[in-house]
């Protein structure tokens, strides 16, 4: 697949002096799979860290249970009604 993204000037300079012609793209790919590694450990450590989090736990239950709370023929009327 072919990506064709933008560079600030002084970056693309660098690296058109810096990388020769038959490595760019492979250097952009490495580059760029790093950085996404990064990202997704990032993201995996948020969700660890709010899933240890008691109080965020002890919430999320609170909303789920909100669902239980609605009388058993309440949804069917609703359906009925178009709502």
């Amino acid at each position: 697949m072919r990506v064709t993204p933008s560079l600030p000037d002084p970056l693309a300079g660098k690296l058109l002096v810096q990388v020769p012609d038959r490595e760019r793209s492979a250097t952009v790919a490495r580059l760029l799979e790093r950085e996404l590694a990064r990202r997704e450990r990032e993201l995996e450590e948020a969700c660890q860290a709010a899933n240890a989090d008691s109080v965020l736990a002890e919430e999320v239950a609170e909303w789920q249970s909100f669902g239980d709370a609605v009388p058993e023929g309440a949804a069917a009327g609703m359906r009925r009604r178009g709502r």
